[in-house]
């Protein structure tokens, strides 16, 4: 690769996004090799990411519909004043799109961080937390199924899903494939269905091995002709 394409990238890209592929003194190639299997990586656990998020919320929200008996929980559930104004904003950003404030929009519209809150010390006198759990969860290990181990979980999915959708390195996690087991079990323990579909087009395991050379080579190969 040619140091003056190589600076048009790190112009382009910031030098602070790309510095994180070389902390180890990587060359200019070894970077930009890095970087594109993370975004490779990264692509790959976008399937499982987003089918857990769309499961999970939607799993939970049939609870609440339940306890509260009507499916506008959000108005009627005591909630703390955090969660209260997550709802704020998300009938707010409804409404800013010019369109009617719903059930299903206000769902889609609250944050994974929102979800993941309801099943958090904060919420451990709330009857709904206890029905959410023995609901949602039945299928999790007796040992597991408390708030302390599903917190944890659910904690280390909302970072490894906020660090894909903001495009940030994840290919120096160690335990990367283990997070991703992790994943797709914890979709099993949502829903069969979502399990399989997520297990359909799961490519991690293929994109994972590949490591980073393979992309190195190709960079090595195609940007040396610029």
């Amino acid at each position: 690769m040619n140091n003056h394409f190589y600076s048009e990238i790190e112009c382009a890209f910031t030098s602070s996004r790309l510095s994180v592929y070389k902390q180890d003194g990587a060359d200019d190639i070894t970077c930009i090799a890095r970087y594109l299997y993370n975004i490779e990586v990264c692509k790959s656990l976008y399937s499982s990411l987003n089918i857990f998020e769309v499961t999970f919320r939607n799993a939970i929200d049939k609870v609440l519909c339940v306890v509260a008996g009507i499916d506008n929980w959000y108005d009627i559930l005591s909630l703390d004043s955090t969660s209260l104004k997550n709802i704020s904003d998300a009938k707010h950003k409804i409404q800013k799109k010019g369109k009617m404030v719903t059930h299903d929009r206000i769902v889609s519209e609250l944050t994974f961080g929102f979800w993941t809150s309801l099943l958090t010390p904060r919420y451990s006198q709330a009857s709904f937390q206890s029905k959410i759990i023995k609901t949602c969860f039945k299928t999790v290990p007796a040992a597991q199924r408390n708030i302390k181990y599903l917190q944890t979980r659910f904690d280390k999915i909302r970072i490894l899903r906020n660090r894909v959708s903001h495009h940030e390195r994840i290919i120096h996690w160690k335990d990367l494939p283990t997070q991703h087991d992790e994943l797709l079990e914890s979709i099993k323990w949502l829903d069969n269905a979502s399990y399989k579909l997520a297990c359909s087009c799961d490519k991690f395991p293929k994109i994972y091995a590949k490591s980073f050379k393979v992309y190195k080579r190709y960079v090595r190969w195609h940007w040396n002709r610029y």
